[in-house]
């Protein structure tokens, strides 16, 4: 009896028992490499969402900002000809500027340059009671802001720092510009928001700039042309932002409704009106 014990004992487990335990074990660690692999997949994309959601919405708080400001001028700046922006400075200043006339005079040069993808303006953007001059563009796919500050001693600008990068993997970006169309404004005689009356006080229209898109949406593409003077300018009362963002990398597994790419998208818009101008 103790001989058949003891040989029981020393039994252990058979070459198909050992295999059975390793293909069920194989099959496990296969299953939790899978769900490891599907997670970490899915971890990237939901990052690479909220890194593109994050940017986008710093872009937009900064532009929306800073452009609210526009026409906060606490320092009598007189035009001349080398108001920024410094790389396309306006050499001759316009026949409609007085040399030593100041911006408070209601013919604002607040807004230096009011195109479909870049707008500079002029504020104290960070109430120090120093004037800057502000540029937002769209450079490749990042949004860039550009700074240049009033130097009251020489009554000159100093230079800038160059531009500097707001928000990355910005892929479109389009300002529309609303102008006062009363009598005070471009007085066109045109109802041109359409509640019956022409010129009221207070009106205004969506200029429909030189971009190819009818920003109007009257069927008429760039029938106004561009906002290349310092009157058309000053009638500037809201400015629209369309803000387009992807994500950095693609996703495999998504593709895009429109561009049919692998891309994930934000879109975000918003509307400001000019208080200081």
């Amino acid at each position: 009896m103790e001989t058949m014990l003891g040989r029981k004992k020393e039994q252990g487990f058979t070459l198909t028992e050992m295999m059975i335990v390793l293909a069920i074990l194989g099959v496990v660690l296969g299953a939790m490499y899978n769900m490891f692999v599907h997670q970490q997949k899915a971890y990237s994309v939901q990052d690479n969402v909220a890194v593109m959601q994050q940017n986008v919405r710093v872009g937009l708080d900064y532009l929306v900002k800073d452009i609210r400001m526009a026409g906060y001028i606490p320092e009598g700046i007189p035009f001349d000809s080398d108001d920024p922006p410094i790389p396309t400075p306006q050499v001759p200043a316009p026949s409609a500027d007085v040399v030593g006339q100041l911006f408070t005079d209601g013919v604002s040069e607040s807004i230096e340059r009011a195109t479909a993808t870049t707008i500079t303006f002029q504020a104290d953007i960070d109430n120090d009671a120093i004037t800057e001059t502000v540029e937002y563009t769209l450079n490749g796919t990042d949004l860039t802001m550009e700074v240049w500050q009033w130097n009251a001693v020489t009554s000159s600008w100093n230079p800038s720092s160059g531009p500097q990068i707001i928000a990355e993997d910005i892929e479109s970006l389009t300002f529309t510009y609303s102008l006062l169309a009363d009598d005070y404004g471009l007085d066109n005689g045109v109802d041109d928001d359409g509640n019956d009356g022409a010129d009221e006080e207070g009106e205004l229209m969506v200029w429909d700039i030189d971009n190819g898109v009818d920003d109007d949406n009257d069927g008429f593409i760039d029938e106004d042309g561009p906002l290349n003077t310092n009157e058309l300018r000053g009638f500037i009362r809201q400015v629209s932002i369309v803000m387009n963002a992807r994500t950095a990398a693609t996703d495999s597994k998504y593709t895009h409704p429109v561009e049919g790419d692998h891309f994930r998208r934000r879109t975000l818009t918003s509307h400001i009106s000019l208080r200081n101008i």
